[in-house]
């Protein structure tokens, strides 16, 4: 019987591989009743007009009502907009209060790492898959729709209502139609399939006026769904999806924006692997204190062999599986000079020497193990 996964070096949660999402957080549980009840309600608050206009436009029965383009039509629309991402903030965050569930849960927090500092990589990773849904989804959108909103050369009143309008779309439908829907209903104890099928099919109900197209839509969801899984944060998926909706209205006025955002999307992506590249590189063992590193006699007295020294750790993938044991001839156990003084639980150079790293949990060295320097 397989002892308990190692810990992932990048989040501390049991190691998995790089498509796997991280585990729920710990929260009281709710019944399914009580989860579905807010998570639909919720929903209809926010986007059941939205469900009936793209009905209406499927069916070629929808009219643009702001026409005029002045400013009297459209600054009272970017102020209701505004009102619509505080409260659907202010109601997510109440509902998911009572049941015991912070904004931090739900993904809205500074992404950091462990000593404080902002994760500048884990971020930049974030919002390069976020971009890979929203462009992958985007050409399968446009390769199959029917059907699409009404367009247009937008003025100065357009300009800074499709602004807004942005905004509120990538803060309401991320937090409302992503986040509070996932964690809720794992909350009820839900199994994924389910979870899953509720939240595309839930993204998808507001834009079935593509058509076929909205077969892009879910892709995007798709990708968007595991990216928030896999990472369990929500602010860089809501800048992402923010600047595509921008880009896509700036763009009826000036075709450079395109261009330029085209760039910006390389960038992020060709930074998201050399930022990997670099962290993995030279990630510390997880569990090392600073400046206390094994050697002959060293901080434990574990009688490490000569030039065994603290190196990059193993990632997510690395070690020999997780569950897996180390295998005949490399026997998890106490070694001599273990003992309560021993080690952090953490990656550490194995005493027994058959491995290059074995996993220690802060009472024994299991048989997780890891033959890469």
């Amino acid at each position: 019987m397989h002892g308990p996964a190692a810990p992932d070096p990048e989040t501390g949660s049991g190691a998995r591989p790089w498509w796997s999402p991280a585990p729920d957080p710990a929260l009281p549980p709710i019944s399914t009743r009580r989860a579905y009840a807010e998570v639909l309600l919720v929903f209809a608050a926010f986007f059941l007009s939205g469900v009936v206009a793209a009905a209406l436009l499927l069916g070629d029965r929808y009219r643009n009502l702001l026409q005029s383009g002045s400013w009297a039509a459209y600054s009272p629309q970017a102020v209701d907009l505004c009102a619509q991402i505080g409260l659907a903030v202010a109601v997510v965050l109440l509902l998911s209060a009572r049941r015991g569930v912070r904004p931090a849960t739900l993904g809205l927090r500074i992404p950091r790492l462990d000593d404080g500092r902002v994760a500048v990589s884990r971020s930049v990773r974030v919002a390069a898959w976020g971009l890979l849904g929203l462009v992958a989804g985007g050409i399968l959108n446009a390769l199959l729709q029917t059907g699409h909103l009404p367009t247009g050369t937008p003025n100065a009143p357009e300009l800074i209502f499709g602004m807004v309008d942005s905004v509120q779309a990538g803060v309401v439908e991320e937090l409302v139609v992503l986040a509070f829907v996932v964690v809720s209903l794992r909350q009820a104890g839900r199994p994924w399939w389910e979870v899953t099928a509720v939240a595309l099919v839930l993204r998808g109900s507001y834009h079935v006026y593509y058509g076929p197209g909205v077969l892009g839509i879910l892709l995007w969801a798709a990708i968007y769904y595991w990216t928030y899984l896999r990472f369990r944060e929500l602010l860089p998926l809501i800048v992402c999806h923010t600047g595509w909706d921008m880009v896509g209205f700036l763009s009826q006025r000036w075709v450079g924006v395109t261009g330029v955002a085209i760039l910006v999307v390389a960038g992020i992506w060709i930074a998201a692997v050399i930022l990997w590249l670099v962290e993995r590189n030279n990630r510390p063992v997880v569990g090392w204190p600073a400046g206390r590193g094994p050697g002959p006699g060293g901080a434990w007295g574990l009688g490490w062999p000569p030039g065994r020294g603290v190196g990059r750790p193993v990632g997510p993938g690395s070690p020999v599986g997780p569950g897996s044991p180390a295998g005949p001839g490399s026997p998890a156990g106490p070694f001599p000079g273990t003992g309560p003084g021993g080690p952090p639980p953490g990656w550490h150079p194995d005493p027994a020497g058959y491995n290059r790293w074995r996993w220690w949990d802060g009472q024994r060295w299991t048989e997780y193990v890891s033959p890469h320097t």
